[in-house]
């Protein structure tokens, strides 16, 4: 049986949902890690039983959180999104997944966990780090994938400024965007519509939690003609 090496999360990104708890930013880094090993196995089964042409969404949270049952540009989706990953922990799970059948369209969206303010995010060494990471990501996706999608960060809530670093949520999307033209992905902004200005954070209404989105539909819907336009 092949064994899934499951690396250390270097911060949380779960909600509460129903009443029933779930993880927060400061659960134990073991919790994590198991529940990482969890989410890996069930993303590798989705990936082993899929079909010839599908799309594989990769991230943290932010793209688990997808419902499912969606079929953007005709095809089938396949959630790789792992809620608490950072860029670097993401480069680490995404090396131990097997693709037997190479996606048609892969899409990224990560960064929320690496915006948190005990990470210094702005810090040049945070965010070399942070760029590092998104590199190796999407250069495994481009080897998988003749077509790569990158987004930006979502906004964040204002009732967890105290946790996140907001303005570094445009500082990390234009990394990005940068890092898109010079390696041949592809940048887009399916969260502009809930943005307030260039805050970095989201417009009244918009988030769950301060962290999640309110409705995760019209993301998808919003990265659609980009994703399709191939």
């Amino acid at each position: 049986m092949r064994r899934l090496v499951v690396p250390l999360l270097g911060g949380l990104a779960l909600l509460t949902v129903g009443g029933l708890s779930g993880w927060q930013l400061h659960k134990p880094a073991a919790d994590a890690r198991a529940y990482a090993g969890m989410r890996l196995v069930a993303v590798q089964v989705s990936l082993d039983e899929a079909p010839a042409d599908y799309l594989f969404w990769g991230g943290d949270s932010q793209v688990e959180l997808q419902p499912g049952g969606q079929g953007p540009c005709g095809l089938a989706l396949v959630n790789g999104g792992v809620s608490g990953a950072t860029a670097s922990a993401y480069a680490d799970y995404l090396a131990h997944l097997t693709f037997h059948a190479h996606p048609g369209l892969a899409a990224l969206t990560i960064g929320t966990n690496d915006i948190l303010l005990k990470n210094k995010p702005r810090s040049p060494e945070a965010a070399a780090r942070f760029e590092a990471a998104a590199e190796a990501i999407v250069k495994r996706l481009q080897a998988v994938s003749p077509r790569v999608v990158v987004t930006a960060l979502p906004p964040v809530g204002r009732e967890i400024a105290h946790f996140v670093d907001a303005g570094a949520v445009a500082d990390y999307s234009q990394r990005l965007r940068g890092l898109c033209g010079r390696i041949g992905c592809v940048f887009a902004d399916p969260f502009a519509a809930i943005r307030d200005g260039d805050t970095g954070f989201a417009k009244p209404g918009t988030m769950r939690d301060g962290l999640h989105l309110a409705a995760y539909r019209p993301v998808l819907a919003a990265l659609g003609p980009t994703l399709c336009n191939r």
